[in-house]
């Protein structure tokens, strides 16, 4: 029985502290979180030939480490007058750039494909949804 009582005992033991490291709850929330510290103020959008093309993206990142290839989301709006302004569909694209810790750029001035695109959709949001932490 006692050997039992210890082996129970073990197992709630090890099943509990399984798993746990105390470095999981040091990380840093700059490298966790990138979307947080990533702000777009300005950018552009156009179509061609149903390719969507995303240009001149004024980018801010308030963090104090760099990023590279930022993962964004853009949602299209109808333009169709019986539909005017519903959302239609959304795209997730990356774009291929490094942003250096506390700056404020314009970037992708000569456009990046950003997936489908077509001149009845209106683009009208654009979400940072993640990026590559750059770390030596």
């Amino acid at each position: 029985m006692k050997r039992f009582t210890i082996l129970i005992l073990s197992f709630f033991l090890i099943s509990f502290t399984y798993g746990y490291s105390p470095e999981a709850e040091n990380l840093n929330p700059m490298i966790q979180h990138p979307e947080w510290y990533i702000n777009v103020s300005d950018w552009s959008f156009y179509s061609a030939f149903r390719v969507g093309l995303i240009h001149s993206i004024t980018i801010e990142n308030t963090s104090d480490i760099p990023y590279k290839d930022v993962i964004v989301r853009v949602s299209y709006y109808s333009t169709a007058p019986s539909k005017f302004g519903t959302l239609v569909a959304k795209e997730i694209g990356i774009l291929p750039i490094t942003l250096p810790p506390h700056t404020k750029n314009t970037y992708v001035k000569g456009g990046a494909v950003i997936g489908g695109g077509s001149s009845i959709f209106n683009a009208g949001n654009l979400e940072v949804l993640g990026a590559v932490p750059v770390i030596n």
